[in-house]
């Protein structure tokens, strides 16, 4: 299953069904090794809020939305941009998106060894944990992506609710649900991720999509 472009994961909304957008953060620089806390604090880039700005566009037609994100700077600047766009003031502020601790590290078992892996080959390592789903340091993946479903499903109340996380999380889930797949030289866009499309009739509907280009990153 390829990535599908937003104006079109939109256009398959069903009548009384609730979106949930599980998304990269927007465009940031390059992390460098000389980076705090592995690039923890590296922001959104100018074109990064553009980006976000015109997600935020493409999302107008609902009605009510909430925003979450992971505790990092770049996914809640992320997620506010997109709000205000929408028009959506009680969120348009990086401050005001819902903080989620366990988006920031949510497949992460063992913290200490998923250090080293950022450090000595972080896309190889991910490569390897999504043939085999497991990696030391890492949750199973089915099991996380699993936990990672049911925490979007259980804060999911309005007509649009927008989460905001990292590619190293989104990757496995959308490996374990859908069928994209990723290479270290073919990897996921920024603002790209799961729409989860939510029903009380039915079980969750799941779609990879592209809030840039293709959906994809290519080094």
């Amino acid at each position: 299953m390829p990535f599908v472009s937003l104006s079109e994961v939109v256009a398959t909304r069903q009548k009384g069904e609730q979106l949930a957008l599980l998304i990269r953060h927007a465009e940031r620089r390059h992390i460098l090794p000389t980076d705090a806390d592995y690039g923890a604090h590296v922001r959104i880039t100018e074109q990064g809020h553009e980006q976000a700005t015109n997600v935020g566009k493409a999302l107008t037609s609902f009605a009510s939305a909430q925003y979450f994100s992971s505790p990092v700077m770049r996914c809640r600047e992320t997620a506010s941009t997109i709000a205000k766009a929408r028009g959506d003031e009680a969120f348009d502020l990086p401050e005001k998106v819902i903080p989620i601790q366990r988006l920031a590290e949510f497949y992460v078992a063992d913290f200490k060894e998923y250090e080293r892996l950022l450090r000595e080959g972080f896309y190889e390592a991910i490569c390897d944990y999504l043939d085999t789903g497991e990696y030391r340091g890492f949750l199973p993946i089915a099991e996380a992506s699993q936990e990672l479903l049911n925490l979007v499903v259980e804060n999911s109340t309005e007509a649009l609710n927008v989460f905001v996380s990292h590619d190293a999380w989104i990757v496995p889930f959308l490996t374990h649900f859908t069928e994209v797949r990723f290479a270290p030289n073919r990897w996921m866009n920024f603002l790209s991720g799961a729409a989860i499309f939510l029903s009380e009739k039915t079980l969750p509907r799941i779609i990879p999509v592209a809030g840039l280009g293709d959906g994809y990153l290519r080094f």
